[in-house]
């Protein structure tokens, strides 16, 4: 960390005013705590990779606003050896999604965007820029809403656009799909989980802001919470970030865990690289707790959490982004080489998870041993948490 001269001077005051108190009265300075190892969840998150035969993992859990706990485990690359630490990076798929949805909300709350805004037509934020006219039946009734809830009326799961030709930019996609797929509904009436609606999301938030996705995000919303480790992944191993994790696929997935998808053009739905440390900073600052200051109001998470008649889907209710289970919130994501969990819950617990792997052909496998562990973490009041705070 650079320290400033300002910060300098106070550190040396601070100093010498401990010095002076340790001369006056013999009472030693506190020291600075340490994050001590506990057993019983390292052994838990160690057990879930096993299980599910991930090479490496990267927890961090937060309590009432305060980092509390934050491991590595495992193999960041099984060539060379090298762990995971607390500052590895991984790429976190559809947990991307409830960045973009903090992105439309401040954007909201700015008075920039509103939430039953039309997106494409004369009145829409997209107005007729993407694809040709007349757009096809449904199109021009799609809101923002629709596309934060994956209520769309189609263009998801398995029609999802966001997985065409991966040699397409984000603005040739978006005119092939107005133009060639139909909607199979009308918007706002069923849900069908939509990879694509993110991706409109991101061009939203580019159109509202003058600023590019990622930029708009970094300055508006992670770098505000100090998630300076956050930024938009690249697609080969050749693209490897600093800190970045290698991804192994297993099955099916092994040929797929590089040049799968071109991450910058769906940045909105699952471009985001991270870690877990940095997700709790994110999610600490919408969480509408009272641990941290949040980027956003009451009213603006009110409407992000708000579940809608239509945004049921999965055996889960969706608000925007995050799936929204009485007081506990969370969303998980899995691409090939990959899966991620960010969860919170009402009590003040939050939890981030990532690996680089994930199981094939029955990816949402990984999701139900995962719940395992969020219980125990969230729930199981034997677990010594230490009174520290390492954001």
């Amino acid at each position: 960390m650079k320290l400033t001269f300002r910060v300098w001077i106070s550190v040396f005051l601070t100093i010498g005013v401990l010095a002076a108190c340790t001369k006056d009265n013999g009472t030693p300075p506190e020291k600075e705590k340490v994050q001590v190892a506990i057993a019983e969840v390292d052994q838990s998150m160690e057990k879930f990779l096993t299980d599910y035969g991930f090479p490496g993992g990267s927890l961090a859990v937060s309590k009432n606003g305060k980092l509390v706990y934050r491991q590595g485990y495992g193999l960041a690359d099984k060539e060379s050896g090298a762990k995971v630490t607390v500052d590895s990076r991984f790429r976190i798929a559809s947990v991307s999604k409830l960045i973009t949805s903090a992105a439309v909300m401040k954007l909201i709350q700015d008075g920039k965007l509103s939430i039953n805004q039309r997106v494409f037509g004369p009145e829409g934020v997209l107005g007729t820029e993407f694809g040709t006219q007349p757009y096809k039946v449904h199109v021009t009734a799609i809101t923002l809403n629709d596309l934060l809830h994956h209520t769309i009326g189609g263009w998801g799961q398995d029609n999802d656009p966001a997985f065409s030709d991966k040699h397409l930019d984000a603005t040739a996609v978006i005119n092939q799909t107005l133009d060639s797929r139909a909607l199979s509904g009308a918007p706002g009436t069923t849900f069908a989980y939509s990879n694509f609606g993110y991706m409109l999301l991101a061009k939203i938030v580019e159109k509202a802001s003058g600023k590019s996705y990622e930029q708009y995000v970094k300055s508006e919303i992670l770098d505000k919470v100090g998630a300076t480790k956050t930024t938009i992944a690249g697609v080969t191993l050749a693209d490897r970030q600093t800190d970045e994790v290698k991804y192994y696929g297993q099955g099916g997935d092994a040929n797929y865990v590089y040049d799968y998808t071109q991450f910058a053009r769906g940045n909105g739905a699952m471009g985001w690289l991270s870690t877990p440390t940095d997700l709790l900073r994110f999610a600490n600052a919408v969480d509408g707790l009272p641990g941290r200051p949040d980027l956003l109001n009451a009213e603006t998470i009110k409407t992000m959490t708000t579940v809608l008649p239509a945004s049921k889907g999965f055996g889960f209710n969706f608000g925007c982004g995050w799936v929204v289970e009485g007081d506990e919130w969370f969303w998980w994501g899995s691409l090939p080489g990959t899966f991620a969990m960010l969860y919170r819950n009402g009590e003040g617990t939050c939890i981030a998870a990532t690996t680089n792997g994930r199981r094939q052909p029955n990816p949402e496998v990984a999701l139900n041993g995962f719940i395992n562990v969020v219980n125990f973490i969230a729930f199981d009041e034997t677990i010594g948490w230490q009174d520290i705070d390492q954001f």
